[in-house]
């Protein structure tokens, strides 16, 4: 059954975002509006709403869990980037892995709303205790989406997964990796060379708005997507028959509001959106790589660290690792860079081989003759003269 399916009679699933980054919101608020029509509704108070979603991760959640306590009714769904940290907090609680899987979601919901609402049905009623008097500074609003944006975009962008071992040998965990088939950028790279090699432009159809390239004299992306929303949709998984790359014959500079973005900058943009401080699947943490050139910053996202990275970078020779151990940095944000290098075209992986140095043979220093005492007094007698 498709996910559009609507069953006659099947009430739409109330979500209210509780407790979720600002990066999500737009990412689900975009997936209701295309995907999501006939199955979730997104409401703007935690009155009207069956289910909830919580973000683990981001502070503050002990007194989202609070806000509910006054409704029993409603299911809860949590997400983190590492679920099994915060089983033993939120015990009983259905927590999903980030990124959240799109296509499954709506199910997940629902089956939230509805466990819920048959629990509280059976349970036996239980003694009200009188209300407490909420402190002063206590607001019984959920926090603002932009509440700590800062930290928020940082988790949201690049993640929060823990270091490597400093050398290879290890086996890496998978979450370290992504599969850029599954992401906007796999489809977009793809588009870009295909219309470099053939000299034609090509678009990607099938999302919600085109995204045309146009290979010469220089290549350029144009699109009427926005910044607010290239970035969630980006960052989540394409069902494999979403994405078209079309060849076209005619293209179009400026086309209403479509804006147009240098192919590099565009490509490192939706690189960095989808890796989220992981590698693309098959690269190597451990091969020493170099920037061939500075990212143009002006339209390029500038992750944590990305200044002092590509300054490293452009001026020698060095693994991932390396560039976040010279830098003592977290690991991921160098990662972040290094995919985004990958898809712009900017990373250069031909190290030079190490050649041992050259010794010079040793030679023993000769021993200087000492003069005769004969020669000694003619060289008197000479000097004399």
């Amino acid at each position: 059954m498709s996910r559009h399916t609507h069953l006659p009679g099947q009430p739409l699933t109330a979500l209210y975002l509780l407790h979720a980054g600002s990066m999500d919101a737009r990412l689900i608020g975009l997936s209701v509006e295309r995907h999501w029509k006939h199955s979730v509704r997104l409401v703007a108070t935690l009155d009207e709403a069956r289910v909830v979603l919580v973000d683990c991760d981001r502070p503050g959640v002990e007194a989202a869990f609070e806000q509910l306590g006054q409704h029993p009714r409603t299911g809860v769904v949590c997400y983190a980037f590492h679920p099994k940290d915060h089983a033993p907090r939120f015990p009983n609680r259905v927590i999903l892995g980030k990124p959240l899987n799109l296509e499954s979601l709506p199910g997940i919901l629902a089956q939230a709303a509805n466990d819920t609402a048959r629990q509280v049905a059976v349970a036996p009623p239980r003694p009200q205790a009188a209300p407490e008097t909420p402190p002063a500074n206590f607001s019984s609003k959920p926090a603002a989406l932009g509440h700590g944006l800062k930290m928020d975009d940082e988790r949201d962008l690049c993640g929060a997964m823990d270091d490597i071992p400093l050398t290879a040998g290890a086996t890496l965990p998978e979450k370290l990796f992504f599969d850029p088939d599954l992401y906007l950028i796999g489809h977009l790279s793809r588009a870009v060379e295909q219309a470099i090699v053939s000299g034609r432009p090509h678009v990607i159809s099938g999302l919600p708005r085109l995204i045309g390239v146009q290979p010469r004299p220089l290549p350029i992306c144009v699109t009427a997507f926005r910044d607010n929303q290239l970035r969630p949709f980006s960052m989540t998984q394409l069902p494999n028959t979403t994405a078209r790359i079309v060849s076209s014959l005619i293209f179009s500079e400026s086309v209403g509001t479509d804006t147009v973005y240098g192919a590099e900058d565009f490509l490192w943009n939706i690189a960095a959106w989808a890796a989220r401080g992981r590698l693309p699947l098959g690269a190597d943490p451990y091969q020493r790589v170099r920037l061939k050139a500075w990212p143009n910053f002006t339209h390029a996202f500038v992750s944590p660290h990305a200044l002092r990275i590509a300054a490293l970078w452009t001026r020698t020779w060095a693994s991932p690792v390396e560039i976040a151990t010279r830098l003592a940095i977290p690991h991921r944000y160098v990662f972040s860079v290094f995919s985004s290098a990958q898809f712009a075209g900017l990373l250069d992986r031909d190290a030079p081989a190490v050649t041992p140095p050259v010794i010079a043979p040793v030679v023993a220093p000769t021993q200087q003759q000492r003069p005769s005492i004969l020669s000694r007094i003619l060289r008197k007698l000479l000097n004399a003269v």
